[in-house]
């Protein structure tokens, strides 16, 4: 694969990763909608434009980096590419939270 084509595979895998539609949570009327991952922005009901939760939370594999998504206060995940079961949170300063999957 050029490099070309290869920074435009590179490119098109990041969108997919962008567009993931996750579970958010009302935090007033406890209704639930998907919506698109956006880590920039908080979410608001469309019902009573209250703060809405994310139930899904992104994690990165330590011994692989495959990033997947696990609902919130799950326990005993692994990884579907290795089967390592130690995993990070991915933090926008490049800083980690380690978790061990009991």
């Amino acid at each position: 694969m050029d490099r070309l084509k290869k920074v435009k595979y590179l490119a098109g895998v990041d969108n997919m990763k962008s567009e993931q539609l996750i579970l958010h949570k009302c935090r007033n009327c406890n209704r639930t909608d998907k919506r698109a991952y956006n880590p920039l922005e908080d979410e608001q009901c469309a019902h009573c434009n209250a703060p809405m939760d994310a139930l899904e939370i992104r994690y990165k594999c330590v011994n692989c980096g495959h990033l997947t998504w696990s609902e919130a206060g799950s326990t005993g995940k692994s990884c579907h590419k290795c089967g390592y079961r130690i995993f990070v949170k991915p933090r926008k300063d490049g800083m980690a939270k380690v978790l061990k999957a009991e």
